[in-house]
């Protein structure tokens, strides 16, 4: 089993690569993957397990020891003792994480030397009795290999049946002899039950992790395509400006935020002019072209953030500016028309004018101070807009209703006079 490296949940690299005839499934990272994953499992499960282990160590050899003669107490004691050793060794440098990436090192080999040991003492202890509880540490020793120490199927079973020849070459190189019909029944067997185990265990496991990594997968990408989908519906796909949901949104948070600092809020509305006579002479398609050309031009009066280009609806459009006073909403609406007209956008034939051009309603007010809702900000640039419209186009007109304000700025009549 292997899984897919880097991205979200590792599953975003998984590689399905065509040959000539077949597909080829690459999951190389996956199993790297699941190894880490496993490694850090077994290791918080060995802690505690290797005090059980350890505990039945002791059950095992004080057993052994009270049946074991005392001519052969010594030999039993310099072999089985080690044993013990390993174990504390091993229960020891799992609880120092600096270990914990060389868990599979450290408590495979000394699985292994724990059957070798194990099996090497039946060879060399002669007495009936006290060999039959022998057989039965090299039985209780497969077991853990396989069911305890949390070692990967591949790892206990190269550590148990190495082990196991091990133990064999040591018994012979001591000068014991081991009784194969025993071993057989006990050694081999309790390592065929444990591989069943532990392939059964492991397998599970790697399904069990898998099916993890799927679904956080799904839901990572369920949640990016939800994501995905809010951006979506917060922007206008023709002209990728902010659209009106988005706006009504990002009014009433700047609205309460204005409302705290008492600070200015300023709104510029903006309409194209005889926009429906260009559609109408020019088609949809050169329409079209004509608002992200548009937009294009007004989305670069944003700059600070908390600023908003939008696309209220058709040919017209918004600016939010917040902290923004009358002054500066005055100079950025000139400025706006400035860049329209040096734009130079061709209009469509059976004009006076020339080129596109925008009229532009602006006001500003400061919530608390007799503005009661967002909405009437909105109103009160709308009913500049009209103004402005009625004023020739090309021109700019300030919501005077708001608070004592110039009607319009005289630069703008610079525009209507070029045009």
């Amino acid at each position: 089993m292997q899984t897919p490296a880097a991205g979200r949940s590792g599953l975003d690299t998984l590689a399905i690569n065509m040959s000539s005839n077949a597909w080829r499934l690459d999951l190389g990272p996956l199993e790297e993957l699941y190894r880490r994953d496993h490694r850090r499992r077994a290791v918080a499960f060995f802690r505690p397990s290797s005090l059980f282990i350890f505990l039945l160590y002791m059950l095992m050899s004080t057993g052994i020891y009270q049946l074991m003669p005392a001519s052969e107490l010594g030999q039993w004691l310099a072999l089985y003792g080690n044993v013990g050793v390993i174990i504390v060794m091993a229960g020891a440098l799992s609880r120092l994480p600096v270990f914990d990436r060389w868990f599979e090192h450290y408590v495979g080999l000394g699985s292994f030397g724990a059957v070798a040991l194990s099996v090497a003492v039946t060879g060399v202890v002669r007495d009936p009795v006290a060999g039959q509880l022998t057989q039965a540490a090299v039985m209780y020793a497969i077991v853990v290999i396989y069911c305890v120490t949390g070692l990967r199927f591949v790892h206990a079973f190269l550590a148990g049946w190495l082990g196991g020849a091990a133990g064999t070459a040591l018994a012979w190189l001591l000068g014991g002899s081991v009784d194969w019909e025993i071993l057989h029944r006990t050694f081999s067997g309790a390592s065929l039950l444990g591989m069943f185990i532990a392939f059964l265990a492991e397998r599970r496991d790697r399904e069990l992790f898998l099916q993890t990594q799927l679904l956080r997968d799904l839901q990572s990408r369920t949640e990016e395509y939800a994501e995905q989908l809010d951006e979506l519906s917060r922007h206008d796909a023709l002209t990728g400006l902010a659209n009106r949901r988005h706006f009504d949104e990002a009014l009433q948070q700047e609205w309460r935020r204005a409302t705290r600092q008492q600070s200015p809020l300023a709104v510029l509305m903006i309409d194209i002019d005889h926009f429906k006579h260009y559609n109408d002479s020019l088609g949809h398609v050169q329409g079209d072209s004509c608002l992200r050309r548009v937009a294009g031009i007004i989305a670069a009066q944003t700059r600070r953030p908390g600023e908003l280009a939008v696309r209220y609806g058709g040919e017209e459009f918004l600016l939010l500016f917040p902290n923004t006073d009358r002054r500066t909403a005055c100079q950025l609406a000139e400025r706006l028309l400035e860049a329209i007209h040096e734009a130079g956008l061709a209009q469509a034939p059976g004009l006076a004018r020339a080129t596109v051009s925008v009229s532009i309603g602006v006001a500003v007010a400061t919530p608390g101070s007799g503005m009661l809702l967002p909405g009437e900000l909105i109103c009160a640039a709308d009913d500049a807009l009209y103004e402005a419209k009625h004023a020739g186009r090309a021109t700019w007109r300030y919501a005077a209703g708001l608070d004592s304000v110039p009607a319009a700025h005289p630069a703008s009549q610079l525009h209507k006079q070029a045009s």
